[in-house]
Order: C-alpha cells, then structure tokens, then sequence
C-alpha cells in the first residue's frame, strides 16, 4: 500500500481499560471482549485503509488518516457508552480517552501488518495518561486543528492548563464535554466570573499592604495559572495577605491546586 513507509499526521485515539491488570484472567478476558465489541461498533462506518488499530493489552490505539473531526465524534460516541455501563451492563469497568493530532510513521510489523509509531502516537497516549475515569482530553494540535471546523466543536472543549508528563514534556491539555456539560460548564463559568469580578473590587478596596514586590507576585501568578485559571490573580493577592515568605505564599497558594503532582510541582517552581 502507498501509505506504507511514510509518515503522516493523523489524528490518534488511544484508549486504555482503567484498573485492567488488577483484575483476573477469566474477568480480563470479558472485559476486553465487550470492550473491543463497542470499539469495532464505533469504526464500523469508517473504511480500514484510513483506520490502523492497535491492541495494547490493556486498551487500544486506534491512527485515524481521515478528517479529525470523525475521530473526535467517535471518542465521545465511545466515552458515553462507557458511562452508560453502569446503567445497561453486567460488565462494568471504565475506560480513559486521549486524542492528539501529529506525526505518526505507518511501518509494516514482522507479519507484514500495518503498525505506526511515531510522537503522534506517543503524545495521544501521554494525554489519556492525564484523562480520569470515562474522561476524554485531547492536545493542543487536535484542538487548534478541530475548534477551527464549527463552533458546535469550539463550544465542545474545556482548557484544563498544562500538564507535565513522566519525561517533564508539558502539554496543553483540553477536556471534551458534551452539549450538556457544556452548557453546565458556561453557567458555572458566568457565575465565577461574577465572583471574580466582585472578589477584585475586594482586592483593590483593601488596605492590606504586602511584604512582596510586584514582580515576585506576578512571577507567582504566573507559575499558578496553569494549575487553576483565571482565579490565580485574585487567589496570589489574598494569600500575599496572608504570607510572610515566599514559601508560605506558595504553600497557601498549592493547597487550593486540586491535585496531588500538580501542588509538588507548583512548590518546585
């Protein structure tokens, strides 16, 4: 095939089975067999020259030559029915989703199948590393390429900032949520930026004085965006209130950070 021994930049869908080697043979065997069911009825419209999937044990890589956007709508097809098991199944288990958009070489493997590698593929695994449990997140690349397509699919993503992975390669992360949670997500959104437009009148009002200098804080800030938003600004003027050094200011600061690495490595900035 032309495709062959070239290399491409393809949308990447890798998705793994959370949990799945804790669990026994006997169990691993039906959850792999109901999982690869819902994933072969998801590609069944699409053709298999524009389609390499790859087992990996505990999940699948599935390299996607065709328009971005079907891969897209493909991963939240599948991110819904995973949720739905709970509600439809005996066979319950749950399932992260990661999409990256980037260069993958297609090679043929030892039995002359088709294979990729590539840092396409490694970066799509990389970011459902980050994914929770039925969440679906995709990189910058996928992002920039499909936001631009609709706004049904801009209005789809939710920044959740950078992530660090094992290597310390930071990624732009993006959660993909449906039209419901969406919709949930912009009026949680109205109502923070209320907040926060009300907690800056409270900033600029007090007469508190600070023991830091602006370019500390603003170099705080800035290294506490990342981790939670548009809040930082506010959330560094308050606890500056508070702080009496540097490191009590970052401690104050990481304690509202919502996860465990993502503190460790705003302390170690």
């Amino acid at each position: 095939m032309e495709r062959n021994n070239r290399t491409w930049i393809c949308s990447v869908l890798f998705l793994d089975i959370v949990g799945y080697t804790k669990l026994s043979v006997s169990h691993q065997m039906e959850v792999k067999n109901h999982f690869c069911s819902l994933v072969s009825e998801a590609l069944s419209d699409v053709r298999n020259d524009d389609c390499i999937n790859l087992d990996t044990g505990d999940g699948m890589a599935i390299c996607y030559l065709g328009d971005p956007e079907d891969i897209l709508f493909i991963g939240i097809g599948l991110k819904d029915a995973f949720a739905e098991l709970e509600n439809t199944c005996e066979i319950v288990y749950k399932v992260r989703l990661g999409i990256n958009l980037g260069p993958v070489k297609i090679v043929e493997d030892i039995n002359g199948q088709r294979n990729t590698i590539g840092d396409g593929i490694n970066v799509a695994q990389r970011i459902m590393n980050f994914a929770g449990e039925n969440q679906l997140l995709v990189s910058r690349s996928f992002y920039d390429v499909v936001s631009c397509m609709s706004d049904e699919c801009k209005n789809m993503f939710h920044y959740l900032g950078l992530r660090a992975d094992k290597h310390v390669r930071k990624h732009d992360v993006y959660e993909v949520m449906s039209h419901e949670e969406a919709e949930d997500h912009n009026n949680n959104m109205d109502a923070g930026s209320e907040k926060i437009e009300q907690e800056a009148v409270f900033v600029q009002q007090s007469d508190v004085s600070s023991i830091f200098d602006e370019a500390t804080l603003k170099k705080v800030e800035k290294d506490l965006v990342d981790y939670v938003g548009p809040m930082a600004k506010i959330m560094v003027k308050k606890a500056s209130k508070k702080a009496q050094s540097l490191v009590e200011l970052r401690r104050i600061l990481a304690d509202e950070i919502p996860t465990e690495d993502n503190r460790r490595q705003f302390l170690t900035m």
